[in-house]
């Protein structure tokens, strides 16, 4: 009876039968939404292809749930069993947690870490959907499990684990292709220029795993574009409306028939409408005169020009989007309704204890352990980067599991971190793991 109790597949078992409840209850009959789009792109697979050819190309999204999805559409299954992989998908999120804080803190750390994401509200809110936010979080609780045994083990086989998950997540959310690009060159840079060497060399062969594989993907859009790293032509359209310099617009994404229909969709209004279309709908229309390929490059050229007119406005819209990250708050032209309070309950708590992780960090960050510092740069460019576009709270939402592993650390293991030693006074010999039984003196390259 001791085992299980210990035993987090048996212990987080009645989470994976709520949230097949949760998606039971709760699943709409016909697809919708972006649903349409994962479904559309497996049925395209299936035929063998993924885009349309030039000039209409479809890049809208990686192929990493499109392919997830292809064996189920392939026999029929119905949508309603597919989406309760969800269910599995945010179990196994929990698990890999536990597991994960479990070998670099303790047993009650990680329990309840892993309790803090089995009940957060904002995944249980998207479980009942086929999108892709409950296998993306699946694969961020996996990446970091992958990553701390690799670094508690220093096997080989978990640092290459670890690149391909992180490849499959770059697939699954295309903006990680940029992630993985200014992660590489900021751990390059200082495993050429700085004296610990050693602690840069597995997150550089994770991020070099990471991206061989995106490389099949990669070669594809070029022969459809003939443009190197194009991850896909959702983002100029995402910036244009991020980069909006009109009053009351702060940055949230809106359809090109401007009818204002995105969330909260209770309160709509013509006044709105009207608003967008005198807006927008002369720049749009002429835009959506071309193929995909070059809507995508002309709303990035125009999203450049409102920057460069309007950088203050930009600024306060890169601050909207990471308001709606947190609180689901603000959107253009629309009210809210009550349930602005739970979200900003919930993102007041991560934000604030976000606050103080990132201060005990600063003062501690020679004592800091690899892992985490590896997945606080990932997060820290993924939001930064996220912030620049349509930001709502599932891009925040999937790194969840990040910042509970990173608090947990801290939770269980601030007590041995000095604050005598500064970031410019750092020990030079320190023990990187000593809890939960294990004690590792250095970390050595593989």
């Amino acid at each position: 009876m001791k085992k299980l109790t210990r035993n987090p597949w048996f212990i987080f078992l009645p989470f994976l039968f709520y949230y097949a409840y949760i998606v039971i209850i709760n699943k709409w009959p016909t697809l919708y939404g972006d649903e349409i789009r994962y479904v559309d792109f497996a049925h395209n697979l299936i035929h063998g292809f993924y885009s349309p050819s030039p000039p209409h190309i479809n890049l809208w999204n990686g192929p990493g749930y499109p392919l997830i999805l292809l064996p189920f559409i392939a026999v029929h299954v119905p949508v309603l069993y597919i989406t309760l992989l969800n269910a599995v998908y945010q179990y196994l999120a929990v698990v890999f947690l536990y597991k994960s804080l479990n070998l670099i803190a303790n047993h009650k750390t990680a329990i309840i870490a892993a309790l803090l994401l089995a009940v957060y509200p904002d995944d249980q809110a998207v479980l009942p959907i086929l999108y892709t936010e409950a296998f993306t979080t699946f694969l961020v609780s996996l990446l970091i499990y992958f990553i701390a045994v690799g670094y508690i083990t220093d096997k080989l086989k978990f640092v290459v684990l670890a690149g391909l998950v992180l490849g499959y997540i770059t697939l699954t959310k295309i903006i990680f292709g940029y992630v993985l690009i200014i992660c590489l060159a900021a751990c390059l840079f200082m495993l050429l220029f700085k004296k610990s060497r050693f602690f840069y060399l597995k997150p550089v062969k994770i991020l070099l795993i990471a991206f061989v594989v995106t490389l099949p993907y990669l070669v594809y859009t070029y022969s459809l574009t003939g443009k190197a790293f194009y991850w896909g032509d959702s983002g100029g359209m995402s910036l244009y409306w991020m980069s909006s310099p009109y009053d009351h617009e702060y940055g949230d994404w809106k359809v090109p028939d401007l009818t204002n229909n995105q969330y909260p969709v209770l309160f709509k209004s013509a006044e709105a409408v009207n608003l967008l279309k005198k807006n927008h709908s002369k720049e749009i229309k002429a835009i959506l005169k071309h193929n995909e390929f070059e809507q995508d490059v002309l709303f990035k050229q125009k999203a450049i020009d409102n920057i460069k007119k309007h950088p203050f406005k930009f600024l306060k819209n890169y601050y909207y989007n990471f308001s709606r990250m947190l609180f689901n708050f603000p959107y253009s032209y629309s009210y809210q309704d009550g349930a602005i309070v739970e979200n900003i309950i919930i993102g007041s708590l991560i934000l604030w204890a976000s606050v103080a992780g990132i201060i005990l960090t600063w003062l501690n960050w020679r004592r800091i352990i690899s892992p985490v510092r590896f997945l606080l740069l990932i997060t820290a460019v993924y939001l930064a980067l996220s912030g620049a576009l349509s930001s709502y709270p599932r891009q925040l939402d999937v790194m969840v599991p990040v910042l509970l592993f990173w608090f947990g650390y801290l939770m269980a293991n601030i007590k041995t971190i000095s604050l005598k030693f500064s970031p410019q006074t750092p020990p030079d010999n320190i023990d990187l793991l000593d809890m939960a039984g294990v004690k590792v003196s250095a970390e050595k390259p593989v």
